[in-house]
């Protein structure tokens, strides 16, 4: 017979390839039922519109309780992510799977996203679905749960501070810091340089 320890190894391990199955076949359907997103604008009574939002369900009640939620915040999340369609560069740390057209997501290097953060490529407007991309450049950090619209950029090495709104369509230029809801400029305390200059981290 089976002893306990090997007994649990073989129950984890077919757990482990039951999840990545469901998140394989999850991925297909994306691709299948809707394809590649693009930035779009659909009628609420569309076709597109009952499609996406079918995939969304399927997504979120499938592939994120089994997998993708328990593997937030390490590096094996992104390869999974990326099946989906979303381009993440090398060295990121992505806590969130709060992501649904995937294609709209662009993530250079280095780039950390917090806990529970939205990346919310659509939205409903006067009966109609906007899609458009999110970018955030590398080295920039988007923390625990900012929400960051469609057709918004974050600029390289920037700083979102946590709870924080990114307005539809903003650019938030490289090495800044924002909070607020909206997003303000944050210009951080004053220090001093070693030389007594007094500069602004901005």
């Amino acid at each position: 017979g089976w002893d306990l320890p090997l007994l649990v190894l073989a129950l984890g391990a077919i757990a482990l390839v039951g999840s990545l199955l469901v998140c394989l076949v999850v991925a297909f359907l994306k691709w299948v039922i809707v394809g590649r997103y693009k930035p779009r604008v659909e009628p609420l009574w569309g076709n597109f519109v009952r499609r996406t939002e079918f995939m969304t369900g399927i997504y979120e009640t499938s592939a994120v309780p089994v997998a993708m939620a328990l593997l937030q915040g390490t590096p094996m999340l992104n390869p999974l992510l990326r099946l989906f369609g979303a381009r993440i560069g090398k060295r990121c740390l992505i806590d969130t799977t709060y992501v649904t057209e995937f294609d709209l997501v662009r993530i250079g290097d280095d780039v950390t996203i917090g806990t529970d953060v939205s990346l919310q490529t659509h939205l409903f407007e006067d009966r109609v679905m906007k899609m458009g991309y999110v970018t955030v450049e590398s080295g920039a950090s988007v923390t625990a749960r900012d929400v960051v619209l469609y057709g918004a950029t974050v600029g390289a090495d920037a700083h979102v501070a946590p709870l924080t709104l990114v307005m539809k369509g903003e650019t938030l230029p490289a090495n800044t810091r924002w909070a607020g809801v909206p997003a303000r400029r944050d210009r951080g305390p004053a220090v001093v340089a070693p030389d007594d200059r007094t500069v602004t981290v901005a």
